[in-house]
């Protein structure tokens, strides 16, 4: 399974569609233990996920591949220390902009001191990703993609080709997608969404999912119930559709940094 769990929901109160606030522990505690009944062995975290690393480090991590995004002048020990761990799979640069020489000669000696497997950056746009691409022996990346924004799609012959490993998220726009009354914000673009085949999570995860060189799929929730949906949409069967018909190039719709949305 490609799904990976996503844990900026267990620091924070995020996301567009987020009417239940911060993940309790409890409740943590049973989505972690629905990723190792279903064989999800990947956690996507942040330093500036709140106290999403915190959380994380007060159970048992081994069974799982840990990432996480710091800012370029961060130190990684203090992840390893919030999360109780020695090393992780996988360390990003927060923002791309914060990938320079400097920053990526730190990330290489974390990796050389064996405190993490991969390195890479968590993109944004698509053109500066690939001149990254071209300047630093980049081994894992994350960036949005769903059906509306499919920026990204043109690069994943490259990403592969240098054997980058591929992770996705914003699969449902922060929950845009799912939404059943749409914010006045996105009228422009309503009609495309409602257009969107029901069950809307089944083809939001199944776009995703038909990309064949993406390698893992973050997905965040805020309780066990979405969770356990997540993982029956990712298993069922959906209608060929063509996805190139849902495509929003304008990026105040599609790139949640520029929303003006009230909550």
């Amino acid at each position: 399974m490609k799904v990976a769990l996503g844990t900026v929901q267990f620091g924070m109160n995020y996301g567009v569609s987020n009417k239940e606030g911060q993940v309790s522990i409890e409740e943590v505690a049973k989505i972690l233990e629905c990723c190792k009944s279903n064989g999800i062995t990947t956690l996507d975290t942040a330093q500036g996920y709140g106290e999403s690393e915190s959380v994380l480090g007060q159970f048992d991590l081994t069974s799982f591949n840990i990432i996480t995004k710091v800012m370029g002048n961060a130190i990684l020990e203090t992840s390893l220390e919030k999360l109780n761990l020695s090393s992780l799979y996988g360390l990003m640069f927060h923002r791309e902009n914060e990938c320079n020489d400097i920053s990526w000669k730190q990330f290489e000696m974390y990796k050389n001191q064996g405190m993490v497997k991969k390195i890479g950056v968590s993109a944004y746009s698509p053109i500066v990703l690939n001149d990254l691409l071209d300047r630093y022996p980049i081994e894992i990346v994350q960036f949005p993609l769903n059906i509306l924004d499919q920026r990204f799609v043109s690069l994943l012959p490259k990403l592969k080709e240098k054997n980058v490993e591929v992770h996705t998220r914003s699969t449902f726009l922060q929950g845009l997608l799912l939404m059943r009354e749409i914010p006045t914000y996105f009228g422009q673009i309503q009609d495309k969404i409602n257009s969107i085949p029901n069950p809307k999570i089944n083809y939001a995860i199944d776009f995703v999912k038909k990309q064949l060189d993406v390698d893992k799929i973050v997905l965040g929730v805020t309780k066990l119930k979405e969770f356990q949906e997540i993982i029956n949409a990712y298993n069922s069967n959906v209608r060929d559709i063509d996805y190139t018909n849902f495509v929003v190039t304008d990026e105040k719709y599609i790139n949640p940094s520029l929303w003006q949305v009230k909550k």
